[in-house]
């Protein structure tokens, strides 16, 4: 009774909602080994139940994100949620291992469920910057913070 409640008052309060699921292989040394939520990643993500891959959102999460992590540049996981913040930068960690995880981020219902092959190398060729030109707003930003730089 207290779930119906709750999800009672999000739906009042127009929050919104996004797909919701994470896919990873399970061991690198076994490719074809895919953890359960397997449709997150391909076009079963449209076909399966929307209550059982979409969820809503608390109030203060505006975004529904989708994140790719690759590793020595091989699809490992991605992750689709709910998300307080947007950033649509890529980090890339771990010494000799090479892993990078890039975000991609929408305001709208159901917004991140993109799983074409463009859409993923898309959002990944965001881990290449160029140091001799600015990337998307850089240019207006720094000329508003008085900030000068040599591209």
């Amino acid at each position: 009774m207290y779930l119906f409640i709750f999800m009672s008052l999000f739906k009042s309060l127009n929050c919104l909602s996004c797909y919701a699921c994470h896919f990873a292989y399970t061991n690198s040394l076994e490719a074809f080994r895919i953890s359960e939520d397997g449709w997150c990643v391909n076009d079963s993500i449209l076909i399966i139940g929307r209550d059982e891959v979409i969820r809503p959102c608390a109030p203060w999460e505006k975004y529904c994100s989708t994140t790719i992590i690759t590793i020595q540049k091989s699809f490992t996981s991605i992750n689709r949620q709910c998300a307080e913040e947007c950033s649509r930068n890529c980090e890339s960690t771990g010494y000799g291992q090479d892993q990078v995880s890039c975000t991609d981020c929408c305001e709208e219902n159901n917004c991140n469920s993109n799983f074409s092959l463009d859409y993923y190398t898309s959002v990944m060729a965001r881990q290449y910057t160029s140091w001799t030109r600015p990337v998307k707003n850089e240019a207006k930003f720094n000329e508003k913070k008085g900030l000068k730089f040599l591209y």
